[in-house]
């Protein structure tokens, strides 16, 4: 079954915005998808987290480097926000595994050099949805070919694991296409009535 989801509501184009892509992505997540449990691969310092959480969501960070929490961020409105002192995500100091998705609903990587294939490999495993903006081949388990698409190619993979992919694009400067497929645990938002 096709995934189908609510077009953005805009009714004029957006300036693309410098900054904010963790604030996007976690609008983006929140509106389409029912809160769950969210591994966010390579997620570094741990906004996405900590914005998923805020959210609803049970979002752990995956990343070997233990960052904390920036201090303070603004949201999407150019509202500054502090986080409260003592503020934390959940955290596993490790690279990512595949083996972890067992616990996980939904994984997210955010340019997570990598782990793209791991991602989509665990997923398909595991049940669990994914989303992906991938950057990059960096790491990566791939034979790099002359005028082969990387994010292409990586849809066909996901198609041949068998998911139903959905397209997405965020309104950020950069590499922001992203995709993504529910798997069996991950679950579309209901539309409000």
């Amino acid at each position: 079954m096709p995934l189908r989801l609510r077009p953005p509501r805009r009714t004029a184009p957006l300036r693309l915005m410098k900054k904010f892509r963790f604030q996007l992505l976690s609008e983006w997540i929140a509106g389409h998808l029912a809160p769950c449990r969210v591994a966010d691969i390579g997620g570094g310092k741990g906004l996405l987290a900590y914005l998923l959480d805020a959210r609803g969501f049970a979002a752990t960070v995956v990343d070997p480097l233990d960052q904390p929490l920036p201090p303070k961020y603004k949201d999407l409105a150019g509202v500054r926000h502090a986080l409260p002192a003592g503020a934390a995500v959940r955290r596993i100091s490790k690279a990512f595994d595949p083996a972890m998705a067992a616990d996980y609903d939904l994984l997210v990587g955010l340019h997570a050099h990598g782990s793209n294939m791991k991602i989509l490999e665990a997923a398909a495993r595991y049940g669990a949805g994914f989303i992906l903006l991938p950057c990059c081949v960096i790491d990566e388990p791939i034979e790099i070919r002359p005028n082969v698409d990387w994010f292409e190619s990586l849809i066909e993979r996901a198609r041949a694991l068998g998911f139903d992919i959905g397209r997405f694009e965020l309104n950020f400067r950069g590499q922001c296409r992203g995709f993504f497929a529910t798997g069996t645990r991950a679950r579309i938002r209901e539309a409000a009535d």
